[in-house]
């Protein structure tokens, strides 16, 4: 990967977090059986404000870190102080290198209260993006969770939400149902339902389904491709997912 430095950055500082990408990126790429080498012209922009990371990022995005796919590029606001690992952005861009992006467009909040229209490319659906980077920091790095001030492992957040959990994935598998669930319910949820997929059925099956789904389709044809790979109705894969985290 490439790494560029906007601010005030001493070279220890650079070389802690070069290392500290290379060490991720290593570990994300062995597990989700990527070829490491996809990402060799992969960038992370590395800014010592959070306002030079959002004037930089193409959605001016309020968060410290976001992965743009059309340009393969990270951008994230790090201070020397704060952990260099942040292996949650990296996951996206392996994702990316797994198929040909598509078109869409769509209304982005930016961290100025503007709404911005922006045709995006993406390889899967938000719900399945979201849901595998929490699902690589879990199983990957034994990371939890941060949502409303409270940190949490996703199946911890889900058993403790039991009622609350989406009981169809129609209603979540799109952006639309997506954002209009609360985040502390529906992203542990996307999280843990692919952490169960990957740990199951594995990570090639997990992949060939990834690709398939995309927010150009209709909510009802992306569950028909989940339940077309993984040969289960999506309430026995439901139902499969409970179970599993008690």
């Amino acid at each position: 990967m490439i790494i560029n430095f906007h601010g005030r950055y001493t070279e220890g500082d650079q070389n802690k977090f070069r290392l500290a990408q290379e060490g991720d990126l290593g570990k994300i790429c062995d597990y989700l059986k990527t070829d490491v080498n996809k990402l060799c012209q992969a960038k992370i922009e590395v800014f010592d404000s959070r306002e030079g990371k959002q004037n930089a990022d193409p959605h001016h995005s309020i968060s410290r870190a976001s992965a743009r796919s059309g340009q393969m590029t990270i951008y994230r606001f790090w201070l020397p102080s704060d952990d260099p690992h942040f292996p949650h952005e990296t996951t996206h861009l392996v994702a990316y290198t797994w198929t040909e992006p598509y078109s869409w467009e769509v209304e982005l909040d930016t961290w100025d209260n503007k709404k911005l229209k922006k045709t995006v490319e993406l390889v899967s659906t938000s719900f399945m993006q979201e849901g595998l980077a929490i699902a690589v920091d879990d199983i990957v790095f034994g990371r939890k969770l941060l949502e409303e001030g409270e940190l949490k492992f996703i199946d911890d957040w889900c058993r403790e939400q039991k009622g609350q959990m989406p009981g169809s994935l129609v209603g979540v598998i799109n952006l639309e149902g997506f954002g209009g669930m609360p985040n502390k319910v529906v992203v542990p949820f996307s999280a843990s339902f692919s952490k169960y997929l990957l740990q199951t059925y594995g990570v090639d099956r997990y992949k060939e389904m990834y690709v398939a789904l995309r927010e150009i389709n209709t909510p009802e044809e992306n569950v028909k491709s989940i339940e077309r790979i993984y040969q289960r109705q999506e309430s026995e894969l439901l139902a499969e997912w409970a179970r599993s985290i008690g």
